[in-house]
């Protein structure tokens, strides 16, 4: 009786941990699925302010940075007091949207400069040596 159940409770044990990743596995692969809208030519910048932002000013900085045209996407972040948007390399540059933004709003603000370090490695959120990179990356090039 005892054996039973305790081959009983492996054999489940076992299928869970199949289910599970199953469902990793096909998560990895519908989060990165190329998809039809390329962002390959978007540029990312950061403006930051010296204070952080009530909701008044937030929307006064969102109302003026979304009236420059090609700026695609904006974020702002009031407690941090920063913001970040993105415009399609080519068209803009950092310089130029920063120049129209100063104009259009009138909080002290200066452009986010990257450290070196952290632009010679592209995006400093992706370690490479992680377990979950090297684990995803494994899932897409097996299954694609």
């Amino acid at each position: 009786m005892k054996k039973r159940l305790i081959l009983r409770i492996g054999l489940y044990s076992l299928g869970v941990a199949i289910l599970l990743c199953v469902v990793l596995v096909a998560h990895i692969l519908a989060v990165t699925k190329p998809s039809n809208n390329t962002h390959v030519n978007w540029q990312l910048s950061r403006i930051d302010f010296e204070n952080s932002l009530n909701d008044e000013q937030a929307q006064q900085i969102l109302k003026a940075i979304k009236s420059i045209d090609g700026i695609k996407n904006t974020f702002v972040n009031n407690e941090q007091g920063t913001l970040v948007y993105s415009y399609q390399a080519g068209q803009l540059s950092n310089e130029e949207v920063y120049n129209q933004f100063t104009q259009k709003v009138d909080l002290a603000a200066k452009p986010y400069v990257a450290p070196p370090i952290d632009e010679a490695s592209g995006c400093p959120v992706m370690d490479k040596e992680s377990l979950s990179y090297r684990f995803s990356s494994f899932v897409q090039k097996t299954f694609r």
